[in-house]
């Protein structure tokens, strides 16, 4: 198979089963293409830079909490890249636990960063003594969790069958209607044509 052959590759932040997964397989054009799970958003936008993979997936901005600090720092820092595209996804987190555990068991729930602060109402409402911890990923939080290294996760609900866990609680978020923004990104090329609704985000040093 020649280069031109090959599938396209798409990287996302992974492991299997992260948000930004979900976003990338509303592409169309990525149903054909071979996704690549890298650890940390860094990872992925240096294996674009490196030319290890074609485009790459990363989440910009949330509705309840903001800008996603380390996309924005690492666009406006490194080589450059192009966004070519954009997902809106509507979020809302299950909480994944080994089978049999109860709430009254949990004492410590994994998540990434941003998406703690948007259950923290809830956690404080349901498991109001458990210690949050941080992991890379919604999907390596469920991973710790089938591991034995915490309780609980937030995570998508469709993590749950892939790490062999069980939804205890879905729909979980603090603010109805949360969408993230995931941004589809490209080494530099000619710039799409004009949408009409196009954004622009500035950094300031």
């Amino acid at each position: 198979m020649t280069a031109d052959d090959r599938p396209a590759r798409y990287a996302y932040l992974g492991p299997r089963g992260t948000f930004t997964e979900a976003a990338l397989l509303t592409r169309p054009e990525a149903a054909a293409a071979e996704h690549v799970p890298y650890a940390t958003v860094p990872a992925v936008l240096d294996a674009l830079r490196r030319g290890e993979v074609d485009t790459a997936v990363v989440a910009l901005e949330n509705s309840v909490e903001g800008s996603v600090p380390t996309t924005l720092d690492e666009l406006a820092t490194g080589e450059p890249l192009q966004i070519v595209g954009e997902i809106h996804l509507p979020v809302s987190f299950a909480l994944l636990v080994r089978p049999g555990t109860t709430l009254d068991d949990i004492k410590t729930v994994a998540s990434h960063p941003i998406a703690q602060p948007q259950c923290r109402r809830w956690l404080l409402e349901n498991v109001p003594h458990a210690e949050w911890r941080a992991a890379t990923s919604n999907a390596e939080a469920a991973q710790h969790v089938a591991d034995g290294h915490y309780d609980a996760a937030l995570a998508g609900s469709f993590a749950a069958a892939r790490y062999g866990l069980s939804v205890l609680a879905d729909d979980i978020h603090d603010v109805a209607d949360a969408v993230t923004r995931f941004v589809v990104l490209n080494r530099p090329c000619a710039p799409p044509a004009p949408t009409g609704t196009d954004k622009t985000t500035v950094v300031a040093f």
